[in-house]
């Protein structure tokens, strides 16, 4: 189980997970305890990796969760000893079916409940994305301003398949992706729709060089028309700048 803020560690742990045969229970860090504790029991969690700001947080759950054996902390101790004294070993071989990553729903009507999807259903979503929206090689950048245990971390899958940079901001902020843009060529990113109200709004981002900015997918809740038509002309303001 991860329950991570952004960082690189939450996809070293997901590819880490798959190479172990394990499926990955990637959870929002912002979730209470006790929602946390209720995903942990409902997907029987034998381990839960967490970057250090939440990992004390969730310590009583290693004595409450009866599956639960350990918490894990990305800088200590336990996190470095699966780094480091782990012995290599040859990645599990799984079938297509089989189960990668478990997603849990919101909850809004009533606890959350996880949705599987098997390794197949990732692969194919990958190759949707070569095939609707961008043809993707090792010069494309994958920004991630979202919480990558959502749409922003199943969307970093297309690019690491193909080579592709990665580039994990720790939150959303409209400075950091100015300067990620500015930094990095043939940008893609995954935006939930109110980030997306942020970013066209923005003065900032009105006034920045765009030029790298490949392709934006949102999703996740309703996008205002006013909004999109605002982040089009953005858009094309870019392309005929390129032109």
């Amino acid at each position: 189980m991860l329950c991570m803020e952004n960082c690189a560690e939450f996809l070293e742990m997901l590819f880490a997970s798959w190479a172990a045969g394990l499926c990955a229970v990637p959870v929002n860090a912002r979730l209470h305890t006790d929602e946390v504790a209720h995903i942990a029991r409902d997907s029987g969690a034998r381990l839960i990796v967490a970057t250090p700001a939440l990992a004390q947080g969730l310590a009583p759950l290693e004595g409450s969760v009866e599956t639960l054996s350990a918490i894990a902390a990305t800088a200590g101790d336990g996190y470095a000893a699966l780094i480091e004294r782990s012995m290599p070993m040859r990645p599990v071989e799984e079938l297509p079916t089989d189960r990668a990553w478990l997603f849990y729903t919101s909850g809004t009507t009533g606890k959350p409940k996880g949705a599987v999807l098997t390794h197949h259903n990732l692969l194919f979503m990958s190759h949707c994305y070569y095939a609707d929206i961008d043809a993707l090689d090792e010069r494309d950048t994958s920004l991630h301003a979202g919480p990558l245990s959502h749409g922003a971390g199943l969307y970093a899958l297309p690019h690491l398949l193909r080579g592709g940079h990665q580039v994990v901001l720790p939150h959303f902020e409209v400075d950091a992706i100015i300067e990620a843009l500015r930094r990095h060529p043939r940008v893609s990113m995954f935006a939930a729709p109110t980030m997306l109200t942020r970013l066209v709004h923005s003065p900032a981002v009105a006034a920045a060089d765009l030029a790298n900015l490949r392709t934006i997918f949102y999703g996740g809740g309703p996008m205002y028309v006013a909004d999109l038509e605002r982040a089009l002309r953005l858009c094309r303001r870019t392309i005929t700048a390129r032109c």
